[in-house]
C-alpha cells in the first residue's frame, strides 16, 4: 500500500488550490511519473544476497515512423509526418509464497501535416502495482493497485481551441482485494469483489462541465447564468473488478498480448446503472521482423456509461449537436519500426 499512500496525498494536497495552473500541473505529473518509475526500480537496486529469492525483469520498447511527402502530385495528397513511442517494463520479485509484480506502460504519439499543427495520435500512462500471497495451488490471495491517465491536452480535432482531456483529468485510481488465478506466466484472472475506484477531474473547466462521470458545476436559472458550485474534482466508486491478462505466441515471430478489465459500480447513485459494466480491453499483436525490427498492431475498446460522447451533424454549414450518451470507444493503430526486447 506504499504506493498509494505517496500517490493518494500527491494527489488531495494538489485538490486545496481551486485552480490547477498548467505548469504546477506539468511540475506535479512529473512528480507522479519518477516516483511511479522509482518504485518499479527500487527493489532492482537493492542488496540481493538471499539466493532464495527470485527477480524478473522484462520489457520493451518501440519506435515507429511514418512520413509522406507530395510534391506537384495531380491527383493531390498532403505531406505529413508522424511518429509513436512506447515503453513497457515489468519488474516481478519471487520470495517463497510472496510474489511482487510492477507493470509501467507509457506511450505518446504525434502527428503533423502540412496544412496543420502537430496534433497527439497516442497518450497513455498506466501503471499497476500487484502483490500476492499463496493461497493453494495457482491461486493467490493479491491486492491490486492501478493508476492510469495521460501526459497532454486532448482536444477533438479538427477544434483545436476546445480542451477536452489533460493530465489527471480523467486520472484513475483503482484499489483492489481479491484472489488471482496464475496457471502460467502466460496467463492470469484477477477478481475483486471489494474494489475501490476514483475519477480524478483536476481541471476546472472540466470539472465543471462533468466531464467523465464528475458531477458538474451549478448555475443559476437566471440569464446571468451566475456559478453557485463547482463541479466536483473525485469521483469515488465500488463494486467488483475482474482483470485478465494474455500472453503467447500465435505463430512464429508472431505474437499477442492482451487485457481485459471489468468494472461494476455497486453504489451507483443511479440505480438502473447498477448493472451496466465498464469495459477496457487492450491487445497488442507483434509481428516480429528480426531483433530489431517489428510491426504492431494496437487495439483498445472501451464503454464507459459516465463518459457521455457528443454526437454532430452539419446544419448550414457548421457542426450541430444532436445527441449526447455513452458509447463504444474503439481505437486501432498500426505501425512498422525499431522494438528492442530486455
Amino acid at each position: 500500500m506504499f504506493e498509494f499512500l505517496i500517490i493518494f496525498r500527491s494527489v488531495t494536497g494538489s485538490l486545496n488550490n481551486t485552480k490547477v495552473e498548467p505548469k504546477k500541473m506539468k511540475k506535479f505529473g512529473l512528480l507522479i511519473f519518477v516516483i511511479l518509475i522509482g518504485i518499479s526500480f527500487k527493489a532492482v537496486s537493492e542488496d540481493n544476497a538471499d539466493s532464495t529469492r527470485s527477480w524478473k525483469l522484462n520489457g520493451n520498447s518501440t519506435l515507429t515512423f511514418n512520413q509522406l511527402h507530395f510534391s506537384n502530385w495531380a491527383e493531390g495528397g498532403e505531406s505529413s509526418l508522424s511518429g509513436s513511442g512506447w515503453l513497457n517494463v515489468k519488474v516481478g520479485h519471487y520470495w517463497k509464497k510472496l510474489n511482487s509484480e510492477r507493470n509501467l506502460i507509457l506511450g505518446l504519439g504525434v502527428l503533423r501535416t502540412q496544412e496543420r499543427d502537430l496534433r497527439k495520435t497516442e497518450d497513455k500512462i498506466d501503471y499497476t502495482s500487484i502483490f500476492g500471497y499463496k493461497a493453494f495451488k495457482n491461486w493467490n490471495y493479491t491486492s491490486l493497485i492501478n493508476f492510469k491517465s495521460q501526459f497532454t491536452n486532448g482536444y477533438r480535432y479538427p477544434d483545436d481551441s476546445t480542451l477536452i482531456s489533460t493530465f489527471m483529468a480523467p486520472g484513475y485510481l483503482t484499489l483492489s482485494l481479491g484472489m488471482q488465478y496464475k496457471p502460467s506466466d502466460n496467463f492470469t484472472i484477477f477478481i475483486s469483489p471489494a474494489s475501490g475506484r476514483f475519477t480524478f477531474v483536476l481541471n476546472e473547466q472540466l470539472a465543471n462541465k462533468g466531464s467523465f462521470g464528475v458531477k458538474p458545476a451549478v448555475y443559476s436559472n437566471d440569464s446571468l447564468h451566475t456559478l453557485l458550485t463547482t463541479g466536483k474534482k473525485i469521483k469515488p466508486e465500488f463494486g467488483i473488478n475482474v482483470n485478465a491478462q494474455l500472453k503467447r505466441e500465435i505463430f512464429t515471430n508472431v505474437s499477442i498480448e492482451s487485457r481485459l478489465i471489468l468494472y461494476n459500480n455497486y453504489l451507483d447513485e443511479d440505480i438502473h446503472n447498477r448493472w451496466n459494466i465498464d469495459v477496457n480491453w487492450d491487445a497488442l499483436i507483434n509481428f516480429h521482423i528480426n531483433k530489431f525490427l517489428s510491426s504492431s498492431l494496437r487495439l483498445n475498446l472501451l464503454y464507459d456509461h459516465n463518459i457521455k460522447i457528443k454526437q454532430y451533424a452539419e446544419v448550414d454549414g457548421h457542426q450541430v449537436v444532436i445527441g449526447e450518451g455513452p458509447r463504444l470507444q474503439f481505437k486501432e493503430s498500426f505501425g512498422i519500426g525499431l522494438n528492442y526486447k530486455f
